[in-house]
């Protein structure tokens, strides 16, 4: 019997070419059902066991992950696509997303109708460039304050990428709840708690992750979120401003 994905003659429960399983049968509705809760409560492979290692660990998973605990735990990459997607589907649908980019009185001029298009922008596909922008710039910036440990900028998203699921998911279990428990606390009061919040668990991750000391991961933390900002909405206003310049 050879294995029905890559062809190679099958010796025990497994292909050794490709790792699949020898026991291919027929799927159906109860195999997909089980399937699709073995994806996200296995015990020793599931989004559960890595939201919960990443609570208090987050920089020691990543460390093991790259050390080769690739079967233990849920691929970095498709936990921060699943987690952001659901946050995204979440705050809009809720509202909390609007809340937090609402605009405010723009600039008079051509600045403030630059302004208003690229505030537009964000409200309109501001999830889906924070999909692809946000771990980047994070990467990127990670890569450089730390590029002492000698970790290449892909490590580092896959680190990230590990650190932003679980933000994802704090934000969708805590902020996007309180938000609407508490209406008498601004918007803005809830994002800068999030921030804040966000500082510490990446200085705790970094801390882990790259073995420095707890103050300068702290410091180096704040200098990434703060450019982390800055370059995100020089990429938008960039856009925009791009957008006009070829076609005006």
């Amino acid at each position: 019997m050879n294995c029905k994905n890559c062809d190679t003659p099958l010796d025990g429960n497994f292909c050794t070419q490709c790792g699949q399983k020898a026991d291919i049968h027929r799927i159906t509705f109860k195999h997909f059902l089980h399937e699709f809760f073995h994806a996200f409560t296995h015990t020793d492979k599931g989004i559960l066991l890595l939201m919960k290692e990443l609570v208090a660990r987050p920089g020691y998973v990543a460390r093991e992950y790259l050390d080769g605990k690739r079967k233990k735990y849920f691929n970095p990459l498709s936990f921060l696509v699943i987690v952001s997607s659901l946050y995204a589907y979440i705050s809009i649908k809720t509202g909390y997303y609007e809340a937090l980019t609402k605009l405010s009185q723009p600039p008079s001029g051509r600045g403030g109708a630059i302004y208003q298009e690229t505030m537009n922008v964000m409200l309109n596909n501001g999830k889906f460039i924070s999909l692809f922008l946000t771990p980047l710039l994070i990467s990127f910036f990670s890569w450089l304050f730390f590029i002492r440990s000698k970790n290449n900028m892909t490590e580092n998203l896959v680190l990230n990428s590990f650190l932003l699921g679980q933000i994802y998911i704090v934000m969708i279990v805590v902020f996007i709840p309180c938000y609407f428990l508490f209406p008498g606390i601004p918007v803005a009061v809830n994002n800068m708690v999030f921030h804040l919040l966000m500082l510490v668990y990446m200085t705790v991750a970094y801390r882990q992750f790259f073995r420095n000391n707890i103050f300068l991961c702290a410091l180096k933390s704040i200098l990434i979120i703060i450019l982390f900002i800055i370059f995100y909405w020089l990429c938008i206003f960039g856009f925009v401003i791009l957008k006009h310049v070829i076609f005006d």
